[in-house]
C-alpha cells in the first residue's frame, strides 16, 4: 500500500486531452532529463577540474526547480509549475555565468538550452522572452565586468571543466530537440488515429501531370490496411480502380468545373461516389474539396457507408409507413393539430365514410358533419390536449349519405414534415368483417388443435403398444433390448408433448388478440422515430432468429440485474418485461437499442416487441416439438417391426444406426458423448432390416454400460474392409474387457452381468446375425476402451 502511494505521489498526472497529455509528458521529460544532468554534473565535474569551483550549489537550485515544478502539476497547475521551473533553472545558469565571467563562461552558452526548453514547453512567447532575457543578461555581465563588479574568467581551471561545460549543452540540446520530435510525432500519430477512427482520409490532385496523392489514412479508408504512407497516382489509374459504375464520369466533371471556381474562396466541390476498396467491399465516400489556384487542389473523403444505408432504410420506412397508410383497412387520416384540416386520407376513409380525397383534404370534421354535435368534438378535443393521445373511444359518426355508423375513435399526436399533426383511426365495430375473419383464425387453431389431439393419441397408442410388446417379448434376448426402452421413451414423448400444448396455448392467446394487437401496432409505429423504427425492426428480427433455451437459474440471474435498469425509466411490469427480454436473447436491448427506451410509451413498444417475439418462438417450438416426436415415432416404428426372414432388402447403415441412437438418447445424452464418422458415399447393403437394428442395439447398449454412462462413444461407418465390404467400427473408453474372460464372450449363456440383468445371448445373438449376413464381428480391448468391428458384404 505504502509503495503505490509512493508511486502514485511520482508518477506524472493523467489527462484526458491528448495534446495536454503530451505536454505533461514532455514536461516530465526535460524534468528528468535537467535533473540528471545537473546532479551528475556536480559529482563528476570536481573529479576532473583542475580545482573545486565555488559556484556548485547554484546547481542545486535545478533540482529544487524539479521538485517545485512537480508539485505543481500534481496540484492541476502545470503551466505555473513549467514556468518556475524554467525560470529557475535560467536563475541556476545565470547565477553560474557571473561567478565565471558572464559571457566568457562556458555556461552563458547553455541560455540556448533554456530557450530550447521554453519553446517547447511554453510556446513561442516564453522562447522569446528567455531569449531577449538571456540577451539583456549578456549585456548587463559586460557592464558589470568592466566595472570590476564580477570576477574576470577563471581560464586556468582547465580544458576538461570547459569541455564538459559544453558537453553538457550539446547534451542537452539533443535530448530537447529528441523530446520535441517525439512530441511532435505522437501528435501527428493521435491526429492519424482520430482520422482512421473517423474513416477519414485527405487527398490532393494536380491537374496539370493528372496526378492524385492519397494519404495513408484515405488508403486505409479503402481497405488497404498495410498502409504505411500516401502514394500518388494517375487520376485514370485511381477511378479505373477504387470507383464503380457512372461514377467515374461524374467524378471528372466536378473536378473540372471545381477549378473554374478555384478564385472564389466560398465556393467547394462536394459529391459522394460508390467506392470499390482494395478489400473488395463497395463503399459510399463523402468528397469535399477546394483549389488553391487553376491546377492544384486538396480536400478529404470521408466513408459515409453506414449513414448512407442508414438514410435508404429511412426512406424505406417511410415509403413503408406511406403503404400501411394507404392500404390499412381501418378509416385513417392526418389532420392538422391547429386547425383540425385534413391532410390526407386513405382509402378505407373513403369507403367508411363516403368523403373522397377531394372532399376532405383542407376541411374539418365539423365542416364534412362528422361529428353529431359540437359539443362531443369539443369534449374529445380538451381530452387529446390533456392526455396527448385517444385510444379506442366509442363514439357515432355520420357518414357522407347521412347513415350512423358505431366507431372506435383513436388519435395521437405526430411530426410529419416538420409540423405538428394528428394521426386518426376510425374502426367500424358494427361491421361483421373482423368477426369472420376472427371465426377464420379460431376455425384454422381448432383444427391445429385436433390435429395435436390426434398426434397425442397416436403417440399414447404407441406407447400403450410398446408397453405390451415388452411384457410379451421379455423372453427374448432381441425383446429384452426394447424393455430397456419404455421408460426413458415415455418421458422423451412427454416432453414435446407439454411443448406443443404450452405453445399452442400462447399463439391462441396471441391470435385471440389480432384486432387489439393491429391497433396496438399502429400506436407503437406513431409513438416511434425514424431511427427507433429501425431499431424496433432490428429488435424484433434478433429476438424472431433467437433460438436458444436459456436454463432457468441463469435467467432469473439476468432478469434481476436488467429489472433494476428498467425500472429507472419509470416502467411498471419491469420484471415482466426483463424477463421477456432475457429469455429472447435480448438482454443489452437498453445498449443494443438505445432509440426505443427514449418516450412515454416504453412499456408499450417493448411489450408489443416481446409479444411478437413470443408468438414466433411459440410457434417455432411446436415445429420442434412435432418433428422430435416425429423422430421418435419413425424410430420406434423402425425398431418394433421385426419380419420372419424372407429375401433381403437394400439397407441404409447410417439410418439404422442413427434409428437406435434415437431411441437410445434419453440414456445416452446425460452422460455420454457420441462422435460419428460416416464416411461419404457409403452403398446401402443388401440385409434384413430389423436383425440389424438389433446388432447395433446391442453393441452399443453394452458399450454404453461399460463406461457406467459417462464417457465418449464413437461410431465409424467406412469401406474399412475392402471395396466390396462395409466396416462398421463402435468404440468406447470404458476399462475394457479382461483378459480372462476375453475368449468366452461370445459363448451363449455366458455372462458378467447381475443375476435378471442379462441372460449372456446377446453377443451371441449379435453373431449369429453378422454371419447369417455374410460378414464378420471382432474385437479390440485395452485398459483405455473397447472397439466391436462388424464387417458386412455389399
Amino acid at each position: 500500500m505504502i509503495l503505490q502511494r509512493l508511486k502514485r505521489s511520482i508518477y506524472p498526472p493523467l489527462s484526458a486531452d491528448p495534446e495536454k497529455d503530451v505536454s505533461i509528458k514532455l514536461l516530465y521529460g526535460l524534468m528528468y532529463v535537467t535533473f540528471t544532468v545537473a546532479v551528475l554534473y556536480r559529482i563528476i565535474h570536481p573529479l576532473i577540474s583542475e580545482k573545486p569551483k565555488n559556484v556548485y550549489y547554484s546547481f542545486y537550485i535545478i533540482p529544487t526547480a524539479v521538485i517545485i515544478c512537480h508539485l505543481l502539476a500534481k496540484s492541476g497547475r502545470v503551466k505555473l509549475g513549467a514556468n518556475i521551473m524554467i525560470f529557475l533553472q535560467w536563475l541556476a545558469l545565470c547565477i553560474v555565468s557571473m561567478r565565471e565571467g558572464g559571457v566568457y563562461a562556458t555556461s552563458f552558452s547553455q541560455f540556448m538550452i533554456i530557450i530550447v526548453l521554453a519553446s517547447l514547453v511554453l510556446g513561442q512567447g516564453g522562447a522569446l522572452f528567455y531569449a531577449l532575457l538571456s540577451f539583456c543578461t549578456g549585456l548587463l555581465s559586460i557592464y558589470l565586468k568592466s566595472r570590476g563588479m564580477i570576477p574576470a574568467p577563471n581560464f586556468p581551471t582547465g580544458e576538461w571543466s570547459a569541455f564538459i561545460g559544453n558537453s553538457v549543452g550539446f547534451f542537452m540540446s539533443w535530448i530537447l530537440m529528441k523530446f520535441g520530435l517525439s512530441g511532435l510525432s505522437k501528435i501527428r500519430e493521435e491526429l492519424s488515429r482520430a482520422q482512421i477512427h473517423a474513416k477519414l482520409g485527405g487527398v490532393t490532385l494536380n491537374l496539370e501531370t493528372k496526378e492524385v496523392t492519397l494519404t495513408k489514412e484515405y488508403r486505409i479508408m479503402l481497405g488497404d490496411k498495410t498502409a504505411k504512407g500516401s502514394i500518388t497516382m494517375l487520376m485514370d489509374q485511381f477511378i479505373a480502380k477504387y470507383v464503380e459504375g457512372d461514377d467515374k464520369e461524374r467524378i471528372v466533371s466536378a473536378l473540372i468545373e471545381g477549378a473554374k471556381h478555384f478564385n472564389d474562396p466560398s465556393y467547394s466541390t462536394e459529391f459522394i461516389f460508390r467506392a470499390k476498396g482494395d478489400d473488395g467491399k463497395t463503399r459510399y465516400i463523402l468528397a469535399k474539396g477546394k483549389y488553391k489556384d487553376s491546377i492544384m487542389g486538396y480536400g478529404t473523403g470521408q466513408d459515409i457507408t453506414e449513414k448512407h444505408i442508414a438514410g435508404e432504410e429511412i426512406k424505406a420506412s417511410q415509403e413503408l409507413f406511406s403503404k400501411v397508410f394507404k392500404l390499412s383497412p381501418y378509416a385513417t387520416s392526418i389532420s392538422n393539430y391547429e386547425d383540425g384540416r385534413y391532410v390526407d386520407i386513405n382509402d378505407g376513409f373513403t369507403e367508411l365514410l363516403g368523403f373522397t380525397r377531394e372532399e376532405a383534404i383542407g376541411r374539418t370534421s365539423v365542416e364534412l358533419g362528422i361529428w353529431l354535435t359540437s359539443e362531443e368534438r369539443e369534449y374529445f378535443k380538451e381530452k387529446i390536449k390533456k392526455d396527448g393521445f385517444l385510444y379506442n373511444e366509442e363514439v357515432t359518426f355520420r357518414a357522407k349519405d347521412g347513415s350512423y355508423i358505431q366507431v372506435e375513435f383513436s388519435t395521437r399526436f405526430t411530426v410529419i414534415d416538420g409540423e405538428k399533426r394528428m394521426i386518426n383511426m376510425v374502426k367500424d365495430v358494427s361491421s361483421k368483417k373482423e368477426a369472420a375473419e376472427l371465426r377464420v383464425l379460431n376455425n384454422e387453431i381448432s383444427s391445429q388443435n385436433e390435429l395435436i389431439a390426434k398426434q397425442k393419441a397416436e403417440l399414447e397408442s404407441t406407447l400403450e403398444y410398446l408397453q405390451k410388446t415388452q411384457n410379451q417379448l421379455i423372453l427374448s434376448e432381441k425383446m429384452a433390448s426394447l424393455g430397456q426402452l419404455v421408460a426413458g421413451i415415455a418421458h422423451e414423448i412427454n416432453n414435446p408433448i407439454g411443448v406443443i400444448r404450452a405453445a399452442n396455448e400462447s399463439v391462441k392467446n396471441h391470435f385471440d388478440r389480432v384486432l387489439d394487437r393491429m391497433q396496438e401496432a399502429a400506436s407503437v409505429l406513431e409513438n416511434l422515430g425514424n431511427e427507433a423504427k429501425i431499431e424496433f425492426q432490428t429488435l424484433l428480427k434478433k429476438g424472431r432468429a433467437y433460438q436458444e433455451i436459456i436454463p432457468p437459474k441463469e435467467v432469473r440471474a439476468k432478469t434481476k440485474i436488467l429489472e433494476a435498469r428498467l425500472k429507472e425509466f419509470g416502467i411498471s411490469e419491469a420484471r415482466n418485461i426483463a424477463e421477456g427480454l432475457v429469455e429472447a436473447g435480448l438482454e443489452a436491448a437498453l445498449e443494443d437499442f438505445p432509440k426505443l427506451f427514449i418516450g412515454e410509451k416504453i412499456q408499450q413498444v417493448i411489450q408489443y416487441a416481446l409479444d411478437e417475439i413470443q408468438a414466433s418462438r411459440s410457434s417455432k417450438l411446436v415445429d420442434m416439438s412435432v418433428d422430435r416426436t416425429s423422430k421418435i415415432v419413425y424410430a420406434l416404428k423402425n425398431f418394433s417391426h421385426f419380419s420372419n426372414g424372407g429375401p433381403k432388402a437394400p439397407v441404409d447403415i447410417r439410418e439404422s444406426i442413427d434409428t437406435v441412437l434415437t431411441i437410445y438418447q434419453n440414456q445416452l445424452k446425460s452422460g455420454i458423448e457420441i462422435i460419428k464418422e460416416y464416411d461419404a458415399g457409403i452403398p446401402v447393403v443388401p440385409g434384413y432390416s430389423d436383425d440389424l437394428l438389433h446388432v447395433w442395439t446391442n453393441l452399443i447398449y453394452n458399450a454404453a454400460q461399460a463406461m457406467g454412462f459417462k464417457g465418449i462413444l464413437k461410431i465409424n461407418v467406412g469401406s474399412g474392409g475392402g471395396k466390396d465390404h462395409i466396416c462398421v467400427r463402435i468404440s468406447d473408453n470404458g476399462p475394457g474387457i479382461p483378459e480372462t474372460i476375453q475368449e468366452r464372450i461370445f459363448e451363449p449363456f455366458f455372462t458378467t452381468k447381475a443375476p435378471g440383468e442379462g441372460s449372456g445371448l446377446g453377443l451371441d445373438i449379435v453373431k449369429r446375425i453378422v454371419e447369417n449376413h455374410g460378414g464378420s464381428i471382432g474385437f479390440e480391448t485395452s485398459p483405455k476402451g473397447t472397439a466391436f468391428l462388424v464387417t458386412l458384404p455389399q
